[in-house]
């Protein structure tokens, strides 16, 4: 299905597809000091840039380390800049310069959502209470700092309870220790939180229920985004609890399930709304879990989500075959997911001119 065209793709003298003339900027930076890292390394990153390569012509590839690198970048003009990462730290390694925002200020379009939805990725809280507003379900909750509460009846919620960074991704500072059972050891990951994090925690109920992701990518409209969920089972730890974390992540520990209906279509319909109840754009994942009683509830949004092929969630669910056999979608490859991503980033594009081209679908 043709629904958006842009350059001539013609055959060159050989027979070979010619390829998009697009000047397209890759952009990432080093996320060894950052609780949150994007689409990955730079290696994975550095895949990503020869897979757009493969279909564009003018592709360049920029690991950012301050705000020159991307004034350079600015000089260049291209027509899209692929985001692989939301920001970079400043020369005082505190202030963020968020990437999104800086070529706003330039007219120059980047993929994915902008500064405003990934505040909600950055903050767990401020996207819980924007799809409360919304009537989507998520688990209550309450954000605290060490020495807030002296006492166990002082807590907003009752014990048990879920601790996790406020701002943190891909796991960082969940463990074994996240789930409490008592006030010591609500105080004991309150204090190892804020040690390391420097900033307030986000303290949940804990929602007893099965554990799902669903990869959102939006095609020409939203009535052709997909949407596909996966059921994530942790390893038992220690402690007896099923606890998604850095280090399952990390070592690929968890157990990845096909989501069957009538669950598929429920994690799926609440994904969709919380995407755009974020006002979240182009792609992302969407973390759900239910409660004991089966109904699923929003856990936190990641809108510039992992793209390493062999642990990422979000190529993975997209690539798999458990969940491709769904009529209404299909399956793709990891080159496929970064073209579509860069397709919709150029329908942005103010010098985009439509000519014939590459569906999205």
């Amino acid at each position: 299905m043709n629904l958006f065209e842009f350059a001539d793709l013609s055959k060159n003298a050989q027979g070979l597809e010619a390829k998009i003339d697009r000047r397209i900027a890759v952009v990432t930076t080093n996320g060894d000091n950052l609780n949150e890292t994007g689409f990955g390394t730079n290696k994975t990153c550095r895949i990503i840039c020869d897979h757009i390569r493969e279909r564009f012509q003018h592709v360049t590839f920029h690991e950012v380390t301050d705000v020159s690198a991307l004034n350079l970048i600015i000089e260049e003009s291209p027509d899209l800049v692929v985001l692989c990462s939301k920001y970079v730290l400043d020369s005082d390694q505190v202030t963020r310069i968020w990437f999104s925002e800086f070529f706003d200020q330039y007219d120059i379009a980047y993929t994915g959502s902008d500064r405003s939805a990934l505040e909600f990725d950055s903050n767990k809280s401020k996207a819980k209470a924007i799809l409360l507003n919304s009537g989507i379900a998520t688990a209550n909750f309450f954000l605290t700092h060490p020495n807030q509460f002296e006492t166990e009846e002082q807590l907003p919620l009752p014990l048990p309870l879920f601790i996790k960074p406020l701002d943190a991704a891909n796991g960082n500072g969940i463990d074994e220790n996240s789930l409490v059972n008592t006030f010591s050891e609500y105080t004991k990951k309150v204090d190892q939180l804020f040690a390391l994090y420097g900033a307030t925690c986000l303290v949940e109920e804990v929602l007893s229920g099965r554990e799902f992701t669903v990869a959102v990518l939006e095609g020409a409209d939203t009535q052709l985004r997909q949407i596909m969920p996966i059921e994530i089972i942790p390893p038992m730890n220690v402690k007896g609890d099923r606890v998604l974390g850095f280090a399952e992540k990390r070592s690929n520990e968890e157990e990845i399930r096909p989501v069957e209906e009538p669950l598929f279509s429920a994690v799926s319909a609440l994904a969709s709304a919380a995407f755009t109840a974020l006002d979240a754009r182009d792609f992302g994942r969407i973390d759900i879990k239910l409660d004991e009683a089966g109904k699923p509830h929003f856990l936190e949004a990641n809108l510039v989500p992992g793209m390493t092929p062999e642990t990422s969630y979000f190529p993975r669910t997209f690539g798999s075959t458990m969940t491709s056999n769904n009529a209404a979608h299909k399956a793709m490859t990891e080159k496929e997911i970064v073209w579509r991503i860069v397709e919709l980033g150029l329908m942005r594009a103010k010098s985009t001119a439509p000519v014939s081209g590459i569906p999205v679908c």
